[in-house]
């Protein structure tokens, strides 16, 4: 195997470091001390400043119970879209929708979205279609979201192209009382849109428990794109000595949806003057397109400072399906898919010093379907490794190195036949941060920061099925380099701005089943929020992109296909809001 010897060497220096671990907070736990150091991000004085939002240089966090947005938080989608750099491209804009969200104008299969730290997944259908239902997340239960862009974090899977959004659970709380927390939500808007929710809360001496019951449901205002949708969560929770805890918790989803169709329909008939005219779909009214499906899943997450470190561990097991149907002439079209996901992740951060902070840790994942001939069959078999270290060099100078390892073996089918592809990559990171106010006292909360790490990305969920249409078993991994320049300051008082210009060379891109030669992205994401008066605050997020096609070979595919096979174009976004706190 090519890269074997790598490996074999990342597992033994995991593994050392774990036994040096284990030694030295040995000695500290037989002494009394228990305490794990924590190695603090970095930030720009003064930058937790609109209520809700707090700016790292290589993160921006959101919490759900302090953000406000225009209007009720239905789901996650209404604080995602807040962000520029969180493209949403879905069908219909009252509906959360499946893989309807870009970062940094990557698709599902290039960028991470993770619950806790353990990335959702599953292997999709035709083309990588329906990795992540965003309306299945319970967001009575997320306490933040981080949005993390760029490819320069090690913990996650090497698809992060774009980056990475992460749902932070709330850990659970004990109480002083039994009695539960009852809360009853529902609110009614236009196109018949219906949002309720009933959910309990409570604890029992150290152990918690959450259970929630959600229906929503809208008639949409494209043509033919209703939805109805009832989740039910519940999360068992123990709480822990040293900071931890551990839930286990399950959520069962029945989400029925229309696909919206043309109007008119491509041959200019059967114009519904009821809905906006829309073209561009391939399903045609009277076609009556839909898109069901079922869903379950089960996810344990544990944490607790022990004398080895700060440990974390997600596992999770799920299944799912989805029922397409509509009709073409006189014959009803039917596909039922399934899908079957389990997998976790564990990572150990040991805390050497006030300046010296090791993560370490590994995640796997393995998938199946029953795309070929309806049978349960082994798609994705995958697993990393990882080590970081967080060096604070100076007071006024951070440097952050990491490196991944990642596996796996991937079975392609196509044309009637199953291609089996292995692929093994080393892949290292790193992200500096410089406090300028060393430089002088006008640059006082000021810093500037810069990732640049490797980009390898392996042919896999995208691939893994394509009908009879071209297959990527002779598919090479798209691998190149990220770059992010960022410039962090405080303004004034507490309103503060973010500038980040990132570069990306990625050679052997995908588009379609083809490798393409090289393409280039350049991008500019700003962020800018804080108080114009004490109770009155504002954020205004701005993001622009251009994908340029660099290769040798880029006479062979002229711009129409590449836009048309998920080639992203020039891209501008822009977010705004404001919050009035009484």
């Amino acid at each position: 195997m090519r890269h074997g010897k790598w490996c074999i060497l990342l597992k033994l220096v995991i593994s050392a470091v774990m036994l040096n671990a284990v030694s030295v907070f040995t000695c500290l736990a037989e002494d009394g001390q228990t305490t794990v150091q924590q190695l603090e991000e970095m930030v720009v004085h003064g930058s937790d400043i609109n209520p809700g939002i707090s700016m790292q240089p290589g993160k921006t966090t959101i919490e759900l119970d302090e953000f406000s947005v225009i209007g009720d938080t239905d789901n996650v989608m209404d604080v995602l879209k807040t962000q520029a750099v969180v493209d949403f491209r879905g069908e219909n804009d009252l509906d959360p929708g499946v893989d309807s969200i870009y970062l940094r104008g990557f698709e599902s299969y290039r960028f991470v979205t993770a619950l806790d730290g353990v990335t959702i997944q599953r292997t999709g259908g035709n083309g990588g279609s329906n990795l992540v239902d965003y309306a299945t997340l319970p967001p009575f239960l997320i306490d933040r979201v981080e949005i993390i862009p760029g490819p320069h974090s090690a913990m996650v899977d090497a698809k992060a192209i774009g980056g990475a959004i992460n749902f932070v659970s709330k850990a659970p709380q004990t109480t002083e009382s039994l009695k539960p927390d009852l809360i009853v939500k529902g609110g009614y808007r236009t196109y018949n849109t219906m949002n309720s929710t009933l959910s309990a809360q409570g604890a029992v001496s150290k152990v918690s428990y959450d259970l929630a019951y959600r229906k929503y449901r809208t008639d949409g205002y494209l043509r033919n794109s209703a939805s109805d949708m009832d989740t039910v969560y519940g999360r068992l929770g123990l709480v822990l000595p040293q900071d931890g805890f551990i839930t286990l918790g399950a959520s069962y989803s029945d989400a029925d949806r229309e696909r919206p169709v043309n109007n008119p329909a491509k041959d200019g008939s059967d114009y519904d003057p009821d809905y906006p005219v829309t073209s561009g779909t391939s399903l045609d009214p009277g076609q009556n397109p839909t898109w069901d499906s079922l869903s379950y899943n089960y996810r344990l997450n544990y944490q607790q400072a022990l004398p080895i470190g700060r440990i974390n561990l997600g596992a999770f097991y799920g299944k799912a399906n989805r029922d397409r149907y509509y009709t073409s002439g006189t014959k009803l079209v039917h596909y039922d898919t399934h899908w079957w996901q389990q997998g976790g992740k564990i990572t150990d951060t040991v805390g050497w010093t006030a300046n010296h902070t090791t993560t370490l840790g590994f995640d796997y994942a393995l998938m199946h379907d029953d795309l070929i001939e309806d049978e349960k069959t082994k798609r994705i078999d995958k697993q990393g490794s990882f080590l970081q270290h967080q060096w604070r060099i100076r007071p006024w100078l951070n440097l952050k190195l990491g490196v991944r390892y990642e596996d796996l073996n991937v079975w392609m089918s196509g044309n009637d036949q199953i291609y089996e592809r292995h692929f093994a990559e080393l892949i290292p990171k790193s992200f500096v941060t410089w406090d300028l106010g060393v430089l002088a006292a006008w640059l006082h909360d000021t810093s500037l920061s810069a990732g640049v790490s490797k980009i390898w990305h392996a042919p896999d969920a995208q691939f893994i099925y394509r009908g009879r249409s071209r297959v990527g078993k002779d598919l090479e991994p798209e691998h190149g380099m990220g770059y992010d320049l960022i410039l962090s300051r405080r303004l004034w008082h507490d309103v503060a701005i973010k500038i980040d210009y990132s570069f990306y060379e990625i050679k052997d891109y995908f588009v379609s089943a083809t490798n393409v030669d090289k393409v280039h992205r350049n991008g500019v994401d700003v962020e800018l929020n804080g108080h114009i008066i004490d109770p009155l605050s504002f954020y205004l997020t701005y993001a622009w992109q251009d994908f340029k096609h660099k290769g040798d070979d880029k006479n062979l595919f002229d711009e129409s296909y590449l836009n048309a096979t998920g080639y992203p174009a020039i891209d501008r976004t822009y977010g705004v809001g404001l919050s009035f706190k009484l």
